[in-house]
């Protein structure tokens, strides 16, 4: 339980709220990174595959600037979708995750999430 909580409401008041408050690793839907490809001289992440598959890209001079969902199938070019939220990934057991945050999410102290922000991904460039 935060200290904050147990100063602003009573002991049993304020482990209900913590009961109830996660953080992102608990909430976000994290799915794992399978690897990568390049498709159009981009990197696209790999978090499903086999037949049709997909997973995340960034964008910031094919298209306007941001994450996307991509997908294709079997012969077919891929389609893409705007992410609404910002793009987070952690390393759980040495596994890298990948999933959607909301856009005011900021990681706590604890936790080793980075959000992939336009600066670090045109950095990487």
């Amino acid at each position: 339980m935060t200290e904050v909580l147990s100063m602003m409401f009573p002991p049993g008041i304020a482990e209900t709220i913590d009961e109830y408050t996660t953080d992102a690793t608990d909430v976000v839907e994290w799915m794992t990174v399978y690897g990568a490809t390049e498709i159009y001289k981009t990197k696209h992440i790999i978090t499903y595959g086999g037949g049709p598959e997909g997973g995340y890209v960034y964008f910031y001079r094919e298209r306007v600037a941001g994450w996307y969902e991509w997908h294709r199938d079997w012969m077919q070019p891929p389609a893409y979708t705007k992410v609404d939220g910002q793009i987070a990934i952690f390393w759980d057991d040495g596994v890298e995750r990948i999933g959607v945050v909301p856009w005011d999410y900021e990681p706590e102290e604890d936790e080793d999430i980075t959000i992939m922000t336009d600066d670090i991904m045109q950095e990487q460039d």
